[in-house]
């Protein structure tokens, strides 16, 4: 009884309180209601509405993802350093770039879905210069967002499910603030006129399918049917409808703001101890080299797990955003719907991932983090597929939803394991964390741009394009994750190359239950109280007798553990 009572005050002390992990997980809605805007309905914005050429109109996108790609890094770097201006260090090194981030969005995003003040006259090129430099401003606000966000989830807490909790509630948040952007987009698109006077659009308007003298024309339909539009012509997105986006955007600004409020006054970031500070002797003893070897921004490069994480992380991103782009577009130009299903199929697309989002921490305990990223590989796999080989009425009519729930799903699995694993990645290495995640936001920007300007450069404007883009583009990121997975089973995420694996018994176990994870006896007797757990133990100061892992490794394995001549090398040595 008194052992238990030691654990419940011990898990008091290390749990985090609610409000913190809430307001922590709204810290990014302001991002994720831009994003959602940025990679739903950009394309069909500028293609649309501005009635840009589809290759300029990927221009856009593609140079917003190289300034993300570009600043991601910088803003990384700069993070991790020591803020030296007194009131910046007390708000915290994380949370001033965050506010700093905040504020560049909010002066920078409307404008990039508003008509071009003072050149909308003018050619598209002309127009791409004005525009870009309100995505490079836009951009560059959202990384520090973003990097900010992610590197605060290490400094918080090192506990392995506390921070798959973090990532899930801040994922969860991402789902909802997407949800929210497609039910303003579904009203607003629905309700009042537009600015060239028309009288609203009919939200029940829906198509039906009609004999084709060429039943190859349509691969979606299959059957000799074609989708025949009985809607007007205001029931697809035109250039009478660039308020309207205008007006969605200062909505996902005046919501996302009040967000970014809440987490600033709700998370109060640990203060920052440099590096040198943190290597404190042990009685009177130097720490072990190795238990927490601080990692300088080179060394992260000498790491394979490193790159591979990168890679699983690009696999990911692309993924995730290659059906959000595309999903528009494949609902208007394959399926030939009526506008409310860009907005109701993005919306069950993102429930589903919700609802997913709630039992992932759990999931990731019982089979962990790579099993549970393959098991979303594989969901992505199966929505592709669909996608491919769907046809028919029952298709567009509910088909397309219950697809729309397999990405969703598969999407929200990987984002959240992803970001898990990278925190594993970091570790206690929380100096370096920023650096790590823009690094990675790195290689997603530049994958990301480069491939949606491929898609855009090739297009035929042929109704089969967008399918064959979900199918095999997404299909693909699904692939690959599986693959990086595979080379990541022997691997250890989280150690460093020259450290001891006798050091392995002082973390917590990444291996499930079921896999023969067993509890960590070295964790069990700090948590007991018999070692302090604010200081860092050499693993000679753990008794054999107490510690039956260290009998197992054997101390033979490691001799520089203990001094010659001390106590604990002569008990090791018997």
């Amino acid at each position: 009884m008194a052992d238990d009572s030691k654990n419940d005050e011990l898990k008091k002390k290390t749990s985090m309180p609610w409000l913190t992990k809430l307001s922590f997980g709204v810290g990014h809605v302001f991002n994720d209601l831009c994003a959602s805007m940025w990679f739903t309905y950009l394309l069909i914005f500028y293609e649309k509405v501005l009635l840009f050429d589809s290759t300029v109109a990927g221009l856009v996108l593609l140079v917003g993802q190289v300034a993300d790609g570009l600043s991601t890094p910088i803003v990384g770097i700069f993070s991790d350093k020591q803020n030296k201006i007194p009131i910046c260090a007390r708000y915290g090194r994380r949370k001033v770039w965050h506010l700093m981030g905040t504020v560049l969005v909010i002066v920078s995003f409307p404008f990039i879905y508003s008509n071009c003040l003072g050149c909308e006259d003018q050619d598209q090129w002309t127009q791409l210069a004005y525009y870009s430099i309100f995505v490079c401003i836009f951009q560059f606000g959202w990384a520090c967002v973003q990097i900010s966000h992610l590197a605060l989830i290490p400094d918080l807490t090192r506990n392995k499910n506390q921070r798959t909790e973090l990532n899930s509630i801040r994922y969860a948040f991402t789902v909802l603030s997407n949800l929210l952007v497609f039910v303003i987009t579904f009203f607003i698109l629905n309700t009042g006129s537009s600015s060239s006077g028309s009288q609203g659009k009919d939200p029940n308007c829906t198509a039906t399918t009609s004999p084709s003298p060429n039943p190859t024309s349509s691969p979606v339909l299959g059957s000799g049917l074609v989708r025949a539009d009985e809607c007007s012509s205001t029931d697809t997105i035109g250039p009478e409808d660039a308020n309207k986006f205008r007006n969605i955007a200062l909505i996902c600004v005046g919501v996302g703001a009040a967000f970014s409020l809440i987490f600033h006054l709700g998370v109060r970031e640990p203060p920052f101890v440099p590096v040198k500070q943190q290597m404190v002797a042990v009685e009177g003893q130097e720490a072990t080299k190795g238990y927490a070897r601080k990692m300088k921004k080179v060394d992260w490069f000498k790491e394979l797990p490193f790159y591979q994480i990168a890679v699983l992380y690009m696999a990911t991103r692309l993924y995730v955003n290659l059906y959000q782009v595309y999903i528009p577009l494949y609902v208007q130009e394959t399926l030939q719907l009526s506008e409310t299903f860009i907005a109701t199929v993005p919306f069950a697309m993102y429930l589903a991932g919700f609802l997913g989002s709630l039992v992932m921490k759990e999931i990731n305990k019982k089979i962990g983090r790579k099993r549970t990223f393959a098991l979303g590989c594989t969901v992505g796999i199966a929505g592709c597929l669909w996608v491919w080989f769907g046809q028919g009425d029952y298709f567009v009519q509910w088909g397309i939803f219950l697809v729309a729930t397999l990405l969703g799903i598969g999407g929200s699995t990987l984002l959240i394991t992803s970001l898990s694993i990278t925190a594993d990645l970091i570790g206690s290495n929380v100096e370096g964390g920023a650096f790590v995640y823009g690094f990675m936001s790195l290689v997603d920007k530049f994958s990301n741009g480069i491939i949606i300007m491929i898609i855009q450069n090739f297009n035929p404007e042929e109704s089969w394009y967008y399918r064959s883009v979900i199918t095999f583009a997404c299909g693909a990121s699904c692939v690959l994750g599986i693959i990086v997975t595979i080379s990541l089973i022997n691997v250890k995420v989280g150690r460093r190359r020259g450290e001891s694996v006798v050091l392995d018994i002082l973390e917590e176990p990444d291996t499930p239950e079921e896999d023969g994870g067993i509890d960590n006896p070295a964790l069990t007797i700090i948590s007991d109280g018999k070692i302090p757990m604010d200081t860092k133990p050499n693993a000679c100061q753990l008794r054999a007798e107490d510690n039956p892992s260290m009998c197992q490794l054997g101390l033979k394995d490691v001799p520089n553990l203990c001094p010659k001549g001390s106590e604990n090398s002569e008990k090791a040595e018997d």
